[in-house]
């Protein structure tokens, strides 16, 4: 790791800590005890149940981009290789860690083009889970108005079109680019939109994403309720993207201080303590590190080693 690399990791580590720091000194632990013993021992399985079908699902999503790209294989080694990704997003110091590594395994002993190939179908699957999230937020606070501030309403409102206008548009991109001189930025753009020249794939992986994302929403949504925290329904569906799209940025270890602060912030909208807001950030986190550590237990195997799936 470069001197600059590592400058930056400390840097995340710091944020992490100064403000899980600063909230937990504000934490009622006795409070937040009983908001975890209201959940009935039963649920916390389901939940996580629950978790890893909507991981089993991103696994399809990027199986079938893959396909788009030329990679073969069985579905199960990219489960494989996704799960061992789980582990190693939540573990290393930062949350992209596991996608190195899923780049690595699906054109490991090939060239760079399959290796650039393998990155677009990462970033293709990321995108389309962060599509999803801002077509949810957008839509609930259409249906909802009123349900947030009107500024991160406008926020959410201006995002979901942009994505749509990315997702409908994005061939236009194509035709432009033709235009340049530049051989090497044809290519990418060619490979990138390959996903367009299979909209029946696109449209399948975008419903995915939108299942995917509507399953952590509904899970953060039961937990609350078990937590006895009373806000509408909806504020987890505008919430939720937020939340989740601030933790993608690269300011704090693997999202860990910001998500507990987006959690007080818009629970807190409706009256809820910064405790049981802590509590249901915690709990959510809880059920990544479990469904992580599984991917851990999958990496062990060493079943990743077997099958190779480069076109």
């Amino acid at each position: 790791m470069t001197s600059g690399r590592l400058t930056g990791t400390f840097l995340k580590i710091a944020v992490s800590a100064g403000l899980l720091t600063w909230f937990f000194a504000r934490t009622d632990w006795n409070q937040l005890g009983r908001s975890f013993s209201d959940v009935p021992n039963w649920l916390w399985p389901l939940l996580v149940i629950i978790y890893l079908v909507s991981q089993c699902i991103s696994t399809t999503r990027w199986y079938l981009l893959s396909r788009v790209l030329g990679f073969r294989g069985k579905w199960i080694n990219y489960l494989n290789y996704y799960f061992s990704g789980m582990f190693f997003n939540l573990f290393l110091p930062t949350s992209i860690g596991g996608d190195f590594l899923k780049i690595f395994l699906i054109s490991r002993g090939k060239g760079a083009t399959q290796k650039l190939l393998a990155s677009y179908s990462v970033f293709a699957d990321r995108l389309l889970g962060m599509f999803a999230l801002l077509i949810i937020g957008a839509y609930t606070v259409i249906v909802h108005p009123g349900l947030l501030p009107g500024y991160l309403e406008t926020i959410l409102k201006l995002s979901g079109a942009i994505t749509l206008l990315v997702l409908t548009g994005a061939p236009l991109l194509g035709n432009i680019t033709s235009k340049l001189p530049y051989e090497i930025i044809k290519k990418a753009v060619n490979a990138l939109l390959a996903f367009w020249k299979h909209p029946s794939v696109l449209i399948l992986c975008l419903f995915f994403s939108l299942i995917i994302q509507l399953l952590c929403i509904i899970i953060c949504f039961i937990a609350g309720i078990s937590m006895g925290i009373d806000v509408p329904p909806a504020l987890y569906f505008a919430a939720f993207p937020m939340v989740a799209i601030f933790t993608m940025l690269p300011v704090s270890l693997n999202g860990i201080g910001v998500r507990e602060g987006g959690f007080i912030y818009f629970m807190g909208l409706y009256g809820v303590s910064e405790t049981k807001a802590i509590g249901l950030s915690l709990a959510f986190f809880a059920i990544q590190v479990v469904a992580s550590l599984i991917g851990g237990v999958v990496y062990s195997t060493g079943n990743y080693k077997k099958t190779e799936i480069h076109p």
